[in-house]
């Protein structure tokens, strides 16, 4: 299981989301992505989208900070 980290702090939505989309192309089944989120948009557009693919998403420590864990199911 690899675990890589995308640090979207400085983007927006939809950039914020196309990056998103284009790193968890690259992951393999079980492989985790943790995503550093900053802008508000970003925070509810990226779950939202993941929750309606094949991915299993958690908050770890909102809302402190937004980092939210992606993974391929």
């Amino acid at each position: 299981m690899e675990c890589q980290t995308l640090d979207l702090r400085e983007h927006v939505c939809p950039m914020a989301l196309l990056l998103a989309k284009r790193a968890t192309a690259q992951l393999g089944h079980g492989d985790q992505l943790i995503i550093l989120l900053g802008d508000a948009g970003a925070q509810q557009d990226i779950p939202r989208y993941f929750e309606q693919q094949t991915f299993t998403i958690e908050w770890l420590d909102r809302p402190q900070q937004a980092r939210l864990k992606v993974t391929k199911e």
